[in-house]
């Protein structure tokens, strides 16, 4: 190992356990940690637009500025899409962080961080890590793995059961104890792009680089000048404290939100979600078609003749005429208002299942339009599907004459954001995050409007969301598998980095055997809000009578600590 402090422009920083150093020398950045080099980090990035790459055609040698205990580091270049380019660090004690910042005109389809010039034999930056860790929500659907090696690619990001998922990787070096996490932020302003990806290439014989590609879509505009989101290195002594620091980060610039115990008792649970009960309910046919008002009164009988109390009853796929219009089918629920009165009188509230991202029943002007003119899914930046938002909301959460008086919504499908090239969206560069975002964002704050105390849920998986996600739901599980209870921790903690102190959605709708699910059942308690999908027998996971019996004691338990 050479002596790193003897080389010209090495900076060690070592505050509050945060611990990292850099050396920047004529076309590298490394850093690390405790003398071991993680990364040699090449400081030129290639922003492309749509067709044409961008191909370097100069560089400078780093430029070093010293304030106080900050360092910047900026190298200037220019390449054949772009009159200039700034590839700046920030070196800070905590932290680095990392931009390009672009001169001239063109759109960024997708942005290489630290690839370096394409056309190099050798592009990439180096590393010495062995492996990462991946804050996948649903991981694989047939594994829970979230740690790859260096040579296999992940993208993270809106696609998946978190979305979006932290786009964050928690780097392993053999041998070192301590992690090195490189994530893109995503503040509100900047964050039209749909997720990271880690990028393996590897050169014959023994020769491997990698970068990080965020896909921007096309949909951001140069007209002079334009900034990068950051990204952000930072050391941690596990993965898991690496991507709450990096939550931190965004934390400290304004997204804070507090999750405390003083939030309406009802949201703390117990949970009954009617999904698989439709799945198996008999006489409806599909399980869409027993999303009906007679098919849960059946299930609300069987809630009352097994002795459990939820606080709340999910009615879940599709009691709505339409997903995009979202009002309750007539034939199905010929009165609706009337179930939830009657949830109500039994000290039940009324949660309803959402479908994002679906356009039945919407016009042309309240949707986002593909390229070939279709529909491909409301547009949350429309003023009319805007208005349509704050019509229906009122019609479902108030206790107006004629309207619902439901109390919150599960928001599904939020992973199905539209990621076509040359799709027509109002406002115009949103894609990707900030898309999801303009969602959330207005369905939180009309449901709001109407009702403060109404339950918003939702899968969203980062600190941007926080400000309008009131419980983090963990999502399905896989069937086959056949270890819910570390999955779903694993989830939880998750979220738990990303938004400290969230209610949590225990969200048993997959356990794939009763011995499985009877596990969950008697460990969900200690990591969130118990939620069963099931009432009756259902192939693998056929509970008996003491089961049920167990799970009653379980939930009289639970209401006593929760309340």
């Amino acid at each position: 190992m050479i002596n790193l402090s003897e080389c010209k422009n090495y900076f060690a920083f070592n505050k509050d356990n945060f611990c990292y150093f850099a050396l920047v020398e004529d076309r590298t950045l490394s850093v690390g940690i405790n003398g071991e080099v993680f990364f040699r980090l090449n400081p030129v990035s290639s922003v492309g637009s749509l067709l044409q790459n961008d191909d370097e055609t100069g560089i400078s040698l780093p430029d070093i500025k010293k304030e106080g205990d900050e360092i910047t580091v900026i190298w200037t270049g220019k390449s054949t899409l772009w009159d200039k380019k700034e590839y700046v660090f920030h070196l800070t004690p905590s932290f680095f962080s990392y931009v390009v910042r672009l001169y001239g005109s063109g759109t960024v389809d997708s942005i290489d961080f630290f690839a370096g010039d394409r056309n190099e034999r050798f592009y990439g930056s180096g590393y010495d890590t062995a492996d990462y860790y991946a804050p996948l929500g649903l991981a694989n659907a047939r594994s829970s793995n979230r740690v790859f090696t260096m040579a296999e690619e992940t993208y993270l990001g809106i696609s998946g059961g978190f979305s979006p998922a932290p786009p964050a990787f928690s780097f392993r070096m053999a041998g070192v104890e301590e992690r090195f996490l490189l994530g893109v932020a995503a503040l509100p302003e900047n964050a039209s792009f749909d997720g990271l990806t880690y990028k393996c290439a590897s050169f014959a014989p023994d020769i491997s680089r990698f970068f990080l590609r965020a896909d921007f879509g096309g949909y951001q505009e140069v007209n002079g000048f334009w900034e990068s989101p950051a990204v952000i290195g930072l050391t941690a002594p596990s993965d898991l404290e690496a991507l709450r620091r990096y939550a931190r980060w965004h934390y400290d610039r304004g997204l804070a939100r507090t999750f405390t115990d003083e939030r309406p008792l009802w949201w703390k649970g117990p949970f009954f979600c009617g999904w698989k009960e439709q799945a198996v309910a008999k006489g409806f046919g599909s399980p869409f078609d027993a999303a009906s008002q007679t098919c849960y009164r059946q299930m609300s009988d069987t809630l009352d003749e097994r002795g459990l109390r939820p606080s709340a009853v999910i009615i879940d796929d599709k009691w709505q005429k339409t997903y995009g219009s979202a009002l309750p089918n007539e034939k199905k629920w010929p009165d609706m208002r009337a179930f939830i009165e009657e949830q109500h009188k039994k000290g039940r509230k009324t949660v309803l299942w959402f479908k994002c991202w679906d356009a039945e029943g919407l016009e042309n002007d309240e949707c986002i339009i593909g390229k070939s003119g279709h529909r491909l899914s409301p547009d949350p930046t429309s003023p009319a599907y805007r208005a349509r938002v704050r019509a229906f909301m009122h019609t479902l959460l108030s206790a107006d004459e004629g309207c619902m008086n439901a109390d919150g919504f599960k928001v599904d499908f939020a992973d199905c954001v539209p990621m076509e090239r040359e799709m027509i969206i109002c406002e115009k560069g949103v894609y990707g995050i900030a898309l999801l975002y303009r969602l959330m964002e207005l369905l939180y704050t009309e449901a709001k409007r109407v009702k403060p105390d109404a339950l918003i849920n939702t899968s969203c998986c980062h600190p941007l969301f926080a400000a309008y996600t009131d419980q983090a739901r963990l999502h399905d599980n896989f069937f086959a598998l056949r270890d819910s209870v570390r999955i779903m921790k694993e989830r939880a903690a998750l979220f738990g980095a990303m938004m400290p102190g969230i209610s949590i959605d225990t969200d048993a709708g997959s356990c794939g055997s009763r011995r499985d699910f009877m596990r969950y059942a008697r460990e969900c308690v200690k990591i969130g809000v118990p939620d069963i999908y099931i009432l009756n027998p259902i192939e693998d996971c056929a509970l008996k009578n003491e089961d049920w019996e167990e799970i009653r004691l379980i939930w009289e338990e639970y209401g006593k600590t929760a309340g």
